[in-house]
């Protein structure tokens, strides 16, 4: 539909364009779609429908040409066309059949909750011609139309329109993809859909730095489309400071996360990190919480144990110079 169809077909010619008739017609509905005799093509006896859309090679005719172009094909050109030609040498016809199919648009997706808690994926496509086939396949590539059900609707200009829905248990996750197929022409489009995800998690680590900072690492998976990321202190402030997010797609097409946190030394409380699906408008958390930080307690535990030992060395020294000067005053007065 919509572009431009030659039908080819040549007869044996003398070379005597002032006698020969070409006439094409479209059987059933018996509209005249094309007729040249005398040299010329004879507008006035065409069908509306086909004056300014059918066309002979008039140059090629004498050559034996008389081959149909048909611009701007239409769902309504489908038929049988009978092709007469006469000449002095003879006459003859031939019938030809011309089948009109059309590529739709590109399937949309959109998804419904049932009353069971089940999640229904739908595929849907308009501008079909004729009614097209349609087949699923998850992310590991394996056919499950079989799961799908499938229904066409005729549409007011003649074209199909197609939509095919599959059922899911509460929770499914994973990529599909709908594949809508023309057996007429041999071709199709195909579309990727990823079911939205809420992911498993989250929970958090802590670790730290040789400069005494703490750094809460809060890690999740199976999230789909990309979640947003949060972090929160006890005042609920969202904590944008020193914050680093990493995102990786998996092979099932989800999104796993890993965010961390670095927070400044000494500092203690509860920190909460907030995962959150825009889609479905749903998330998790997890809530953490910072004591003192222990690089200062051990800091503070070495310069207490450091300040002993000095003591301990002055004292040795001190009693050992007094030992030294009375031994001193006693060899004197002997």
């Amino acid at each position: 539909v919509g572009d431009d169809l030659i039908t080819p077909c040549y007869f044996y010619s003398q070379n005597e364009p002032q006698f020969i008739t070409v006439q094409w017609e479209k059987l059933g509905a018996s509209r005249l779609v094309q007729h040249y005799q005398i040299n010329r093509t004879v507008f006035d006896q065409l069908d509306p429908d086909y004056q300014s859309r059918a066309q002979l090679f008039e140059n090629e005719i004498a050559e034996g040409n008389v081959s149909l172009k048909l611009n701007n094909v239409r769902l309504s050109d489908a038929g049988t066309y009978r092709l007469k030609v006469s000449a002095t040498s003879g006459a003859g016809y031939k019938d030809i059949t011309i089948e009109v199919g059309a590529i739709g648009h590109s399937p949309r997706f959109y998804s419904f909750v049932t009353k069971k808690n089940d999640s229904v994926l739908v595929c849907e496509s308009t501008g079909w011609y004729p009614a097209p086939s349609v087949t699923w396949q998850n992310y590991r590539w394996r056919n499950i139309t079989k799961s799908s059900q499938t229904h066409e609707t005729d549409s007011r200009d003649g074209t199909v329109r197609v939509r095919s829905a599959m059922t899911f248990p509460t929770g499914s996750k994973g990529s599909y993809k709908c594949t809508i197929w023309n057996p007429l022409l041999h071709q199709g489009i195909s579309s990727n859909y990823t079911l939205p995800t809420v992911g498993y998690g989250p929970y958090i680590q802590s670790r730290v730095t040789g400069g005494g900072r703490s750094v809460l690492t809060c890690e999740s998976s199976g999230w789909y489309p990309t979640p947003d990321v949060s972090w929160h202190n006890d005042l609920g402030d969202t904590m944008t400071r020193f914050l680093l997010t990493e995102l990786t797609n998996s092979t099932d097409g989800s999104v796993s996360v890993k965010s961390s946190l670095k927070l400044k030394a000494g500092s203690s409380g509860n920190y909460t990190c907030t995962i959150w699906n825009p889609v479905l408008e749903q998330g998790l958390f997890h809530r953490f919480t910072v004591l003192t930080s222990r690089y200062k307690e051990i800091r503070s535990h070495w310069y207490a144990a450091g300040a002993i030992v000095s003591t301990a060395v002055l004292v040795v020294a001190a009693v050992i110079k007094a030992k030294t000067f009375i031994r001193q005053i006693k060899k004197e007065r002997k």
